[in-house]
This record gives C-alpha cells, structure tokens and sequence, in this order.
C-alpha cells in the first residue's frame, strides 16, 4: 500500500491561494498569446525566467525548457512533464484573455499544464529539503504535431546526457472537460492510442464515360477499398480489441463525363495495441493491392507511422491515484476501464520510464465550460488548477 505524506500535501494546500493566483495570470497570458508546435520560443522563454526567479537549475536542452530541483538523493530522478503548445484554430470565446493571434489558440489546455507545472515547481523549490530525490521539470512543445512531435526528441537528449536512466518515474497531467471539475481519472494499461496515417493512391486508366469498357476507373477501385476495409474492421477485427481505420479523404474525377484515372484515399488508424496496429497496416496493404489487381490498376501507398500506444505502468498508476485520492478525496478519483482513442506523445517517455498519465476533470456546464478538446470554444474552469498542482507536488515529494 503506497504511504502519503499528507503533513506535505497539507502544507502545500496552505501555502496554495498565491500560486493559484499566479497560476491563473500565467495561464491568461498564454492563452492570450499562444504558439503552435515547435515554434514555442516566447513561452520557453517566460518559463526560463520564472524558474531561473525561484532560483532552480536550468538544463541545456536542444528542445523545449528542462530544470531540476535537488533533493536528497541526485542519484535518481523523477520527472514532471507539461506541454506547451497550442493549436492552428481562431477562437471564438468572447474572454478578456481571448487569444491575440489570428488563427491560433490554446484548445486543449497546455496553457492549463504549462501553469500548473510553473505552479508546482514553485511549491517544491520551497520544500527542496524535503524532496527524496531530484525533481525534473520537462516543458515540451509540439504534443500537437506537426509529425511525431517533441516528447521523442527531448527523451533523446535526455538519454544522450546520461540522464533518463536516473528517471525513476514520470507523470503527465491533461486538463479534461469529458470529466467534471474535482474529478481525478486514472486508468491501467492502455490511455491514449497508437496514431498511423495512411494515403492511398488508386492509379487507372482515364477516358470518356460512355466507353468504361476501354477505361480503368479508379474512382470505382478507390470506392472497393474503403468498404473492403470497412468490412475488414467489422468482420475480422475483435470487437473487444479497440481500433479505428477512419477515411477522412477521398478524391476523384474531373468532370461529369470523365471517368477517373486516379484516386486518393487518406486516413486515420487508431489501436490500443502495439499487435493490432501491426496487423491492421499489413492487411490494408493486402486488400488495396488485391483489389487494384484484380481490377487491373495499380496503387502506392504511403503511411506516416504515428505514435505509439499511450501505456500507463501499473505500480505508477497505483501510486498517482494514492496521491490523487489524497488532493481529491477518494470518491472524486475514477479509475477508467477504457481508454480514448485520441492519441498523446507522452507515450514515448512511457516507453523508456514506468508512467502513469492522468486527467484531471475540468469541465463546469454551470460556468459555461462545456466544449471539449480541439473546438474554436473550448475553454476550461481554472479552479482545476488546484489538483493538479497539489498532485504534481504530492507525486514528486512521495516518490521512496
């Protein structure tokens, strides 16, 4: 049974109504003035002065901002990360924070995680003392893209300094407004899924609509594949085994009377398992060149390997739950049976570190705060900031 310290959880929340405050304007601020993907050099640059303020230790990172407060034992490591990108969509929440910036904005709440981490951070460097080992702070753009995104990169350098294997564990928090505010999720296994994309082009022979005999009509082949996979999906997939092949592109044809030469097919496929991702790519290559073939066309097909399954460790997820249920109270934090299907590029530290990722509940249909993730009217209730420094704080200094 994991042991809180809950005298530290208790002076944490003491010492909360400042960092709240603070937590709230910083919060404001980058919401007003968001940065998508790798492009993070403003927001890098506030989180440097505020943790070079508090006096803690900035490591040379090739990407993103890395500090590290010492505690008693430097030999190990437990790390915190937030990410801090935002997304290429104009708002439409009439706030006084409203973004700036035309065509962008914080709709998925790393706003949120970049404060609550500054937060926490300034709460642990006042009880340094009392930290069983070094605390690292890990600020990563680019968890939306573009491509494979930052985590990978910065757990690269963290190994080409010698660094990750000192990580004993590491955490992530998102903001959620699936789940109401004072709600903790946590989830064994499995929480977020594997990410390919897919795109298919379907290569016939073009010509004039009232002679399709003389013609390849790659329209019609392209039109085969999609309910071919449909049908794959349906009837060969376990129902139980949750995965997705979600054609969101298909083009064809010029003009009325014109039967199609060529036809594009893009996509999405989402897994919880690393098998069924596998297995899902080699069987779209087999139906696509099978289909193509025996309607004498031919095809290309390209796919973008994404990210891999978000696995969250279970003595990790043991142990942030405990910690949880300590901030929370016990009936506040859900242990999920299913994961989500959208995706999340912690899942690379989850690879190489014991992780455990939780959702920390935001959503309050009383103050308006209702729309989910990725909506030009997402916004989400700031008192959830509470928990999820209090966890941060809780989840580093409890770490034997």
């Amino acid at each position: 049974m994991t042991m809180i310290n809950t005298v530290f959880l208790d002076q944490v929340r003491a010492e909360l109504p400042p960092v709240m405050e603070e937590a709230v304007k910083t919060r404001r601020y980058l919401h007003m003035n968001p940065e998508v993907g790798f492009d993070t050099q403003n927001t890098e640059r506030l989180v440097r002065e505020r943790l070079t303020l508090l006096g803690i230790e900035l490591l040379p990172a090739k990407m993103g901002v890395m500090g590290v407060i010492r505690g008693q034992d430097s030999s190990r490591m437990v790390a915190l990360r937030a990410d801090m990108d935002a997304l290429p969509i104009e708002e439409e929440n009439d706030v006084p924070y409203r973004s700036r910036c035309p065509g962008k904005m914080h709709a998925c709440g790393h706003d949120g995680h970049t404060s609550m981490l500054l937060g926490a951070a300034r709460l642990l460097k006042a009880h340094e003392k009392e930290l069983p080992m070094d605390v690292l702070l890990i600020f990563q753009p680019a968890e939306e893209g573009p491509n494979l995104g930052g985590a990978r990169v910065m757990l690269a350098d963290l190994k080409e300094k010698g660094m990750a294997e000192k990580i004993v564990r590491i955490f992530g928090l998102h903001l959620f407004n699936d789940y109401p505010l004072g709600t903790i999720c946590a989830k064994y296994g499995a929480m977020a899924s594997s990410t390919d994309e897919f795109d298919i082009t379907v290569i016939g022979r073009g010509g004039h609509a009232g002679q399709p005999h003389k013609c390849i009509d790659a329209l019609s082949i392209g039109a085969k594949v999609i309910t071919a996979m449909e049908s794959y999906m349906s009837r060969r997939m376990d129902p139980f085994d949750q995965a997705i092949f979600s054609v969101g592109i298909f083009q064809a044809g010029s003009a009325k009377n014109v039967v199609a030469e060529t036809a594009r097919i893009a996509g999405t496929i989402r897994c919880q398992r690393e098998e069924t991702r596998a297995e899902i790519l080699k069987n779209m290559e087999q139906i696509v060149n099978g289909i193509c073939s025996g309607f004498g066309a031919d095809c290309r097909i390209d796919v973008l390997h994404g990210l891999p399954v978000l696995v969250n460790d279970k003595e990790a997820v043991e142990y942030s739950a405990a910690v949880a249920q300590q901030v929370a109270g016990k009936e506040h934090v859900l242990m999920l049976s299913a994961p989500m299907m959208g995706a999340e590029d912690f899942a690379y530290f989850a690879e190489a570190v014991p992780a455990s990722f939780l959702w920390i509940g935001s959503g309050n249909p009383d103050k308006g705060f209702t729309h989910l993730a990725h909506q030009p009217k997402f916004d989400f209730d700031e008192d959830a900031m509470a928990n999820g420094i209090q966890i941060l704080c809780g989840l580093a200094a409890n770490m034997k």
